[in-house]
């Protein structure tokens, strides 16, 4: 009975111990990410709202971003939905993919309600930290206080998208206007050029189906139980003599079979190919720079060529980086 007794309070002594270790590795893990992260809270200028220049819905999501002041490129990017001001945020290393963060770092916010971020629709707001903001500040307000205008930091005639070090692997990278993504020279907008704007189907215009691709995504049998309605869909577009996409878009909901179109940007429409590869991922995690349980992909095994409007476009394989 004495033994029984000691192996009993022995188990309860290890479980007690196995417990406080897991708990102190949680807070340790906790003070690592906060004090590689700056996290706060977002809130909306009334002035906004009270002119009805401000349009925020649940189903909106806001984009948040670090950029680094001196090099005006984006070093860490975090999707929040749905977005309900005052809204805490959180954004910091976990977000930069592979750039080790020192800081300080500008924080922009933006509101999203298609999906493209630099795409102007009418009620998004935008706002951004006057001065850098250190890592490892927890109690940050950032303040949504203008129209957005379509560009990282809100300039009439500025940079149209995210240029800089979030180019690299080509499924992971990348965000703009009409489905622009980051990579490229740092000068200018994506792809270092000049922004995209939208504007009528006239042969100049982003929108142009000259110089689109369209079809439809659908999941192959093995896959389709992974595939949720919540997850995003990531559609990008590469010039298949370079490593960067030429255009990258998002559709923030995946109901397959489902219907898509993306455009190379006028920016690069100087040397058109013949043909453009596809590659579509979903995106369970709100992180497309990293690969999440469950998250497929799926890549055209050959060149498209533009104007084509009947893909039938698979997603077959799992994701992995």
């Amino acid at each position: 009975m004495r033994t029984k007794t000691l192996v009993i309070v022995g188990l309860i002594v290890v479980f007690a111990a196995a417990i406080a270790w897991a708990l102190l590795r949680e807070v340790h893990r906790e003070e690592a990410t906060l004090s590689t992260s700056i996290s706060g809270v977002v809130e909306v200028a009334p002035q906004l709202m009270i002119t009805g220049q401000a349009d925020v819905v649940r189903t909106d999501r806001l984009v948040l971003l670090l950029v680094d002041p001196g090099t005006r490129q984006p070093v860490a990017l975090h999707f929040v939905t749905p977005l309900v001001p005052p809204q805490t945020i959180r954004i910091g290393q976990s977000e930069a993919r592979d750039t080790k963060l020192s800081g300080p770092y500008l924080v922009v916010g933006i509101t999203d309600k298609d999906g493209e971020i630099f795409k102007v629709t009418p009620g998004e707001i935008y706002g951004r930290s006057p001065q850098p903001v250190a890592l490892g500040t927890e109690e940050y307000r950032l303040v949504l206080t203008e129209p957005f205008r379509g560009s990282l930091f809100n300039e009439a005639g500025g940079s149209g998208g995210m240029p800089g070090p979030m180019a690299g692997a080509p499924p992971a990278g990348g965000y703009g206007a009409g489905g622009a993504p980051p990579g490229g020279p740092v000068a200018g907008g994506p792809m270092g050029n000049a922004p995209m704007r939208a504007g009528p189907l006239d042969g100049t215009s982003d929108a142009d189906p000259k110089f689109s691709i369209a079809g439809t995504i659908t999941v192959s049998a093995t896959l389709q139980g992974k595939v949720e309605p919540s997850d995003r869909l990531i559609i990008l577009l590469f010039d298949p003599q370079r490593p960067q996409p030429v255009a990258f878009k998002i559709i923030p909901h995946t109901l397959l079979p489902q219907r898509f179109t993306i455009t190379v940007p006028p920016e690069a429409r100087a040397e058109l190919r013949e043909g453009y590869s596809l590659r579509v991922l979903t995106d369970k995690d709100n992180n497309p720079f990293g690969a999440a349980e469950g998250e497929v992909v799926g890549r055209s095994a050959r060149p498209i060529a533009l104007g084509t409007t009947d893909v039938e476009f698979v997603l077959d394989q799992p994701y992995v980086r």
